[in-house]
């Protein structure tokens, strides 16, 4: 039983007990402050009587105590105190028990205090000087950093040194993503946010403006997935269309192929990519893939989603002859779907890009192109009569070359529109051939825009513009819906299995129709189409990111940059302009009296790399 006047412990902290209730105690602590607790909550440390909470007492030899006590057995506090001050008063006590919760020569244990060994004071000592030796180190290179902030880059990278890596590497995983907070970043004053950490970085010299954060940032991984493919599964005999003239048509920088046409005089065949045919629902592939959702595209890396193997084994047009899964699709005279069959294929296919395969087609060098050439403008104009909408402004690569930043057009040809029609009609397939199997799949559909106004009609690039922010987020998922955007009442994503997790999982349900296994259940789709998306969110935000990062790069290594802009919205009282040769927009308070596509003359006024900000100023 706890008394009045006694000195105890509540939560680790002396205190006198001052009076004793029925139910409570009262207590009065170093601070004065008096709390009323419970008997169970003190710690009775000396029954007193005092008046008020000593002072620990001085001059007591407990390095002494230490070596006499016997290793590993506990000493009561008055024990203790007894062998350091001769007496166990309160002060005696009171500073025991301090000397425990030091825990450099005794340690607080059950029963008293347990003497540190030789060997355990050695290597406590050695800690404790090397945490003292840290936090001094510590200081100083937040001091550094401080007037580092304050310097032209060159200057503040020669504040540093050797050994200052390992502070900096924490400030490099806040901005790169990989961590939230950061307290030395903090105790230099910055706020804890990736941007801040850039901001520095740039500044302190330590980094240029080549490190692009974007995809770490948005927790992309940055590399091919590492894993190998297994033989292909069990399915159909593959149909030899060697002998069927097959193009594949993309960009002139693309190195993934991954579709291509052909026409029999009959049938449009699309062939795309088969991976399909190895990777598994629930395989090693099929996880890993669904976790990126998609390949990520940076100008200065690409991360594929799939294993590099994958598109060797399967890029169409890499070897003399490509595994496929080919759409064949019969039309009628008005460039209607009326028939859908898929197979598995192998497939001869000539790779050129668009340029090109423009100058076969003017040339009349392929029958079969020029057949697909006008399905395509029939495809086209059905699907504007089903109400699709068309949006065409001017786009930009970023890429970079030997460490220089370019951005290039992206120039429009006839043979990528050829391309774009026979993708979506291969999807139009697709998505009609699973829902007549009634076939879980996960299609892809868009409900209608917003009405039109005025300034959405026409031709001109601020109309493309308001068209375009009438434009709703696709929908995914095993219940099939219109995709009135494209005009097409049926619609699935399923051109582009190497690089889209949604187009493979597609196809993993065409194959499992085919070989004749159990194809995934609706929820289990619906489950894959949520995460794909998710994933594939962060894809785009990292690319948008990037995109825009390199464009304010290009500017700060070209400070005279002029160029052309032109107005496409409005924005309260700013107009909202676009500078197609960077694909930036930029808002500008322009003043009264200027119109919808006026084209301004434009130079840079500021730019922040790590807010990704830019501003330009019209040129008089």
């Amino acid at each position: 039983m706890i008394a009045a006047k006694s000195l105890a412990l509540y939560k680790n902290r002396p205190a006198l007990v001052l009076e004793v209730g029925k139910d409570r105690l009262e207590i009065k602590l170093e601070d004065g402050q008096t709390v009323k607790v419970r008997d169970k909550d003190l710690e009775l440390l000396h029954p007193g009587p005092v008046t008020a909470i000593p002072a620990p007492a001085q001059g007591g030899d407990f390095e002494t105590a230490r070596a006499m006590a016997e290793s590993g057995l506990a000493l009561p506090l008055g024990e203790l105190a007894e062998l350091v001050f001769g007496s166990a008063g309160p002060a005696e006590l009171l500073a025991c028990w301090k000397e425990g919760l030091e825990g450099l020569r005794f340690r607080q244990t059950e029963g008293g205090l347990q003497p540190l060994s030789d060997a355990e004071l050695a290597k406590e000592t050695e800690r404790r000087a090397k945490k003292e030796s840290e936090a001094a180190e510590r200081a100083a290179f937040v001091e550094r950093a401080k007037k580092a902030r304050g310097r032209k880059p060159d200057a503040a990278e020669a504040a540093f040194l050797p050994g200052d890596e390992r502070f900096l590497a924490e400030i490099e995983a806040l901005a790169l993503g990989r961590s939230q907070k950061c307290k030395v970043a903090g105790e230099i004053g910055l706020a804890e946010e990736p941007e801040a950490a850039q901001a520095f970085l740039l500044r302190a010299g330590r980094w240029t403006d080549a490190v692009n954060p974007h995809g770490s940032r948005a927790g992309c991984a940055l590399s091919a997935p590492r894993l190998e493919l297994g033989p292909e599964a069990p399915g159909p005999e593959r149909l030899d269309l060697t002998g069927l003239e097959s193009w594949a048509i993309d960009n002139a920088w693309s190195h993934d192929p991954d579709d291509a046409i052909g026409f029999d005089g009959e049938s449009v065949w699309v062939h795309v990519a088969d991976p399909a045919a190895v990777i598994l629902p629930d395989s090693a592939a099929d996880k890993e893939a669904l976790g990126r959702g998609a390949t990520l595209y940076l100008p200065e890396l690409t991360a594929p989603m799939l294993p590099d193997e994958a598109l060797e084994r399967f890029g169409l047009g890499l070897a003399e002859r490509s595994p496929a899964l080919s759409f064949q699709i019969r039309l009628d005279e008005t460039a209607g779907v009326v028939g859908v069959e898929i197979h598995a294929t192998s497939v001869r296919v000539r790779r050129t890009h668009y340029a090109e395969a423009d100058g076969i087609l003017e040339r009349g060098e392929s029958p079969a192109l020029a057949a697909l050439a006008r399905l395509a403008e029939l495809r086209t104009a059905r699907r504007l009569a089903e109400g699709a909408i068309e949006i065409d402004i001017p786009e930009v690569r970023p890429y970079l070359v030997d460490g220089e930043i370019r951005i290039d057009p992206v120039p429009a040809t006839r043979s990528s529109g050829i391309v774009r029609e026979m993708m979506l009609l291969a999807g139009e397939a697709a998505a009609r051939w699973a829902f007549e199997r009634k076939l879980a799949f996960p299609f892809y559909g868009q409900e209608a825009p917003s009405e039109p106004g005025a300034e959405a009609r026409g031709d001109e690039l601020s109309a493309q513009f308001a068209r375009r922010r009438l434009m709703r987020a696709g929908i995914s998922g095993p219940t099939p819906t219109a995709h009135r955007g494209l005009g097409l009442a049926f619609y699935a994503q399923s051109t582009s299995p190497l690089r889209r997790y949604q187009d493979l999982l597609g196809h993993m349900q065409i194959r499992a129709i085919l070989a004749g296994r159990e194809p995934l259940s609706s929820d289990e789709v619906q489950r894959r189409c949520a995460l794909a998306q998710a994933a594939q969110s962060g894809t785009k935000a990292a690319e948008r990111a990037s995109d825009l990062h390199w464009a304010i790069v290009y500017l700060l290594r070209h400070p005279g940059w002029e160029g052309e802009g032109v107005i496409v919205g409005q924005a309260g009282p700013a107009s909202v302009v676009y500078l197609p040769e960077l694909g930036l927009e930029t808002k500008l308070k322009l003043g009264p009296g200027r119109g919808l596509d006026e084209r301004l003359r434009l130079k840079v006024a500021r730019l922040d790399l790590a807010a990704l900000e830019s501003s330009f100023d019209e040129v008089r």
